[in-house]
C-alpha cells in the first residue's frame, strides 16, 4: 500500500466501482451503508496489514551497514581498535597489513612497531555493534566483494511483493476474501518463524521472495474485505483506514529493535503477532458481495442477517427475493491493453507511469533507506520520520472530499521534492541535524499524503470499461520504482548527494506530469462517471465517483 508497493489501488478501484447508492444494493440496503459491523470490521481488518509491514521494514535494522575492521589476531586482542586500524588497515578494511614477526599491542601503541608494504585479503572482521546487534550482513559478512548482496536480499523481498500483487488479487477472487487471508496470514506466520533458522545466505533468500509473495496477498485480501463490507462515500474512508497501519509498523519496529538488536530475536518479534490474528477466523466474514456474485445466496444470507441484526436493521419477509434480483450480471468487457494507448487515454496513461513511478521512489526511498541518512541515532530518526505520516493520512481523508485532486497531489509532490533539496543544501551549508530532519519530516509528510491520494486519482482518470486495466497497468510503473530502490543509495559512489537529489526531481517531475491531467473531483466529471457506469465486478450499481 502505496505496503507495499504494496499499493493495492486496483483493489480500491474495484471497490469503487462496485461501490452503489442503498436503494439499488442489496447488501447496503439490508445492513445499510455504514453502521457498527461495518465499523467493528474496518477497525480489524487493517491490524492483517501489521505483520506485512514489519516484514517489509525489518531491513532498515537487520541490513543496517555499520563500522567494520578486520578482526584483530589472539596476539593483539588487547589493542585498541583504534590503533589497530590505524596501523593494519590505512586503505580500507578489506585488506590488511601483512604482521611482522613478533609484533606487541605495545610496540603499535608506541608506534615502534615495523610497517611492512605488503597487504592480504581479510578473511575475518568484527563489526560495531553499538547501534544495532547482529546483522544479515555481519552474520554472513556481505561487505567489501560481496556488499552487492545485501541489497540483492532487498530486491528480491521487493520483487516478489510485485509478482504478489498480481497473484493476490486473483487468488481473492478465486477463492474468496476471508480463505485468502487467513491462509496466507498463517503462511507468512510460519515463514516468518522459519527465517531465524537460516543458516546460509541463500536460504535467507528464499525465505524473503517467499515472504514478499504472501505478505503483499495478506494486504490484498485484507483491503478488499474491508471495503467490499461499506458503501458510498465510506469506502473512501474505509480505504484511507487501510494505510494507517503502515507508520504505526514501522514505529513498532523501531522500539522492538532497540530492545532486540540481534536480527534472528528481531525477526522472532515480529513473526509472534501473526499467529495471533489466525483468532479472527471465527470473528472476520466472507464478503457478502463477493458470494453473491457467485451465486452463494445462501452463505451471503447468513453474513448479511449477522450484520443487520449487530447494526439493529429490520428486513422484510422479502430477504431471499433482494439478494437473488441484486446477484451480479457476471457478462464483462473484455477491455484490451492498447485501449490505454489510445486517443486521450494514451496520454494519461504516460503521466500517471510517470507519477507513479515518482511516488513510488520518494516514498520508499525516504522509508526504506532511513538507515542510509546517518542522523544521529536510527532509531530515534525512524520513529520521527514514520509519526509525520501519521497526520499526513488522516489529513487527506478531509482534502479527498473537500477539494479537487490534481492540486493537491501536485503540491504535495512538489513540496517533497523541494523539502528533500533543501535537506541536501543543509547539510552542506549547516550540518545541523535537526534542521535536515526537519526537512525529511515535511518530505514525508507530503508524499505520505500522496501516497493516499494518487490511488484514488487513478482510479478516477479512466472510464469504467477499462478501470481495472489502467490502475493495473499504472502499478508496473510502482514495480519498477520498487526494484530500483535498493540501488538508489549507490549513486553515492558518483557524488555523495546524488541520491537524494534525484529522489527530490523525480518527484518534482512527478507533480509537474499532473498538472497535465485533468482534475476529477467537479460536478461535470461526476455525471461523466455516472453515465460511463456499468454493471461490473460483484456489486450491481451506477458509478460512485469519489
Amino acid at each position: 500500500m502505496g505496503l507495499f508497493k504494496i499499493s493495492p489501488t486496483q483493489i480500491f478501484n474495484k471497490a469503487k466501482q462496485q461501490g452503489s447508492s442503498e436503494e439499488n444494493d442489496a447488501v447496503s440496503a439490508i445492513i445499510g451503508s455504514y453502521g457498527q459491523w461495518q465499523l467493528m470490521m474496518n477497525l480489524i481488518l487493517p491490524l492483517f496489514a501489521f505483520p506485512s509491514t514489519f516484514h517489509l521494514y525489518l531491513p532498515t535494522f537487520t541490513t543496517k551497514l555499520t563500522d567494520f575492521w578486520c578482526k584483530r589476531p589472539a596476539n593483539l586482542s588487547s589493542l585498541p581498535i583504534e590503533y589497530w586500524i590505524n596501523y593494519s588497515q590505512p586503505i580500507d578494511a578489506c585488506s590488511v597489513r601483512m604482521l611482522p614477526a613478533g609484533i606487541t599491542a605495545e610496540s603499535i601503541m608506541n608506534n615502534t612497531a615495523p610497517m611492512l608494504d605488503s597487504f592480504l585479503r581479510c578473511t575475518e572482521w568484527d563489526y560495531d555493534r553499538s547501534e544495532v546487534g547482529n546483522t544479515i550482513i555481519s552474520e554472513w559478512d556481505l561487505i567489501c566483494d560481496k556488499a552487492s548482496l545485501t541489497t540483492l536480499s532487498e530486491v528480491a523481498f521487493l520483487i516478489s511483493v510485485g509478482v504478489g500483487g498480481v497473484l493476490g488479487g486473483w487468488f481473492s477472487d478465486k477463492f474468496g476474501r476471508k480463505r485468502i487471508l487467513m491462509g496466507m496470514i498463517a503462511l507468512q506466520s510460519v515463514l516468518g518463524i522459519l527465517s531465524i533458522f537460516v543458516r546460509t545466505f541463500v536460504q535467507y533468500i528464499l525465505v524473503r521472495l517467499a515472504l514478499g509473495l504472501v505478505s503483499v496477498s495478506v494486504v490484498y485480501a485484507a483491503f478488499v474485505l474491508s471495503v467490499e463490507l461499506v458503501d458510498g462515500p465510506w469506502v473512501t474512508i474505509a480505504g484511507s483506514l487501510n494505510f494507517f497501519p503502515l507508520p504505526s509498523a514501522y514505529i513498532i519496529v523501531s522500539l522492538v529493535s532497540m530492545a532486540l538488536p540481534d536480527w534472528r530475536d528481531l525477526q522472532l518479534a515480529v513473526a509472534i503477532p501473526g499467529p495471533c490474528l489466525l483468532l479472527l477466523w471465527f470473528l472476520i466474514p466472507e464478503s457478502p458481495r463477493w458470494l453473491l456474485s457467485i451465486g452463494k445466496i445462501q452463505e451471503a444470507k447468513m453474513v448479511l442477517e449477522k450484520a443487520a441484526k449487530f447494526n439493529n436493521r429490520t428486513y422484510t419477509e422479502d430477504f431471499d427475493k433482494i439478494l437473488t434480483s441484486h446477484i451480479t450480471n457476471n457478462k464483462r468487457e473484455n477491455p484490451s491493453v492498447l485501449m490505454l494507448f489510445k486517443g486521450y487515454l494514451l496520454k494519461r496513461t504516460f503521466c500517471l507511469f510517470v507519477a507513479w513511478f515518482s511516488m513510488s521512489i520518494a516514498y520508499y526511498g525516504l522509508v526504506l533507506n532511513i538507515g542510509k541518512f546517518n542522523l544521529g541515532n536510527l532509531h530515534v530518526t525512524s520513529i520521527i520520520l514514520a509519526a509525520v505520516e501519521i497526520p499526513a493520512i488522516a489529513l487527506s481523508i478531509p482534502i479527498l472530499f473537500k477539494t479537487g485532486r490534481r492540486t493537491p497531489v501536485f503540491a504535495s509532490m512538489i513540496v517533497c521534492g523541494l523539502a528533500c533539496i533543501a535537506s541536501e543544501l543543509f547539510s552542506v551549508s549547516l550540518g545541523n541535524t535537526w534542521v535536515i530532519i526537519s526537512c525529511l519530516m515535511i518530505g514525508k509528510f507530503t508524499i505520505s499524503a500522496t501516497n493516499v491520494m494518487l490511488p484514488i486519482y487513478t482510479a478516477e482518470l479512466y472510464p469504467t470499461v477499462i478501470r481495472n486495466l489502467g490502475v493495473g497497468a499504472t502499478q508496473v510503473a510502482a514495480g519498477l520504482a520498487l526494484i530500483c530502490i535498493p540501488y538508489l543509495w549507490d549513486l553515492t559512489a558518483l557524488n555523495a548527494h546524488l541520491p537524494m537529489s534525484t529522489l527530490a526531481l523525480l518527484s518534482i517531475a512527478g507533480g509537474g506530469v499532473i498538472l497535465l491531467l485533468p482534475d476529477t473531483k467537479s460536478a461535470k466529471n461526476e455525471m461523466a462517471e455516472a453515465a460511463d457506469a456499468a454493471c461490473d465486478g460483484t456489486f450491481q450499481s451506477t458509478e460512485n465517483t469519489l
